[in-house]
Parts: structure tokens; C-alpha cells; sequence
């Protein structure tokens, strides 16, 4: 059974540049929504690394009896937890779905090998 070169690699390099020409099926809320979504990752990111920095080396102050690490872990879990679940919420509504058009199963399945 021989199967087409084309076929077997892919693209070509040719489609490759000419399908970098077209252009960009995102629309606008989309692509804002990633920028800010990059912004809220980093932040996120920044967050996690400063708890722990906090944590370990900010242990003999006391602010309201309770140690600045306490309080880092206090104040820096919700904070982790809400941007995580902003990013969560907001790529259910700005991204696009694939249609379910897009039949990926196969219909009639192998009962019986040969």
C-alpha cells in the first residue's frame, strides 16, 4: 500500500509560509482575553514564588501575634486560588470551542480481528 510523500509529511514548507499570510480566526475579546491571561499567569506565578520567599525568610516578624509567614500563607493562598479560578472562568468565555462538527470517533468499530 503506498501512501502519497506529501501526505506522510505533513505540510510543506511552501504551505507552511502561505498559511502564516492568513489571517487570524481570533476575534477581539479573544485575543485581549490572552494578553490579560498572560498578565494574571505571571502575577500568579509571582504570587506562588512570594509566599515562600516570605515564608522563609520573613519568620521573626509578628504582625497581630501571628508571624509575617502565617500571614503570607493567610493572605497568598486566596489570592493564588482566585487568579487561578479567573483564569479558569475567563477561558470558558472568551475562548472559542471547535464545533462538535468535528466527528473524531470511528463509526464503525473493529468487532473481530482477522
Amino acid at each position: 500500500m503506498k501512501v502519497a510523500a506529501g501526505h506522510m509529511s505533513g505540510l510543506s514548507f511552501i504551505e507552511r509560509l502561505s498559511a502564516l499570510d492568513k489571517p487570524d480566526e481570533t476575534n477581539d475579546a479573544e485575543q485581549i482575553w490572552m494578553i490579560i491571561r498572560t498578565f494574571l499567569g505571571i502575577i500568579r506565578v509571582m504570587i506562588f514564588v512570594s509566599i515562600i520567599v516570605i515564608a522563609e525568610t520573613l519568620e521573626e516578624i509578628f504582625i497581630g501575634n501571628l508571624s509575617l509567614a502565617v500571614w503570607s500563607l493567610i493572605v497568598g493562598i486566596p489570592l493564588f486560588v482566585l487568579l487561578s479560578s479567573l483564569i479558569i472562568l475567563g477561558n470558558k468565555r472568551f475562548i472559542d470551542k471547535p464545533a462538535k462538527s468535528d466527528n473524531t470517533t470511528v463509526l464503525r468499530p473493529i468487532l473481530k480481528r482477522l
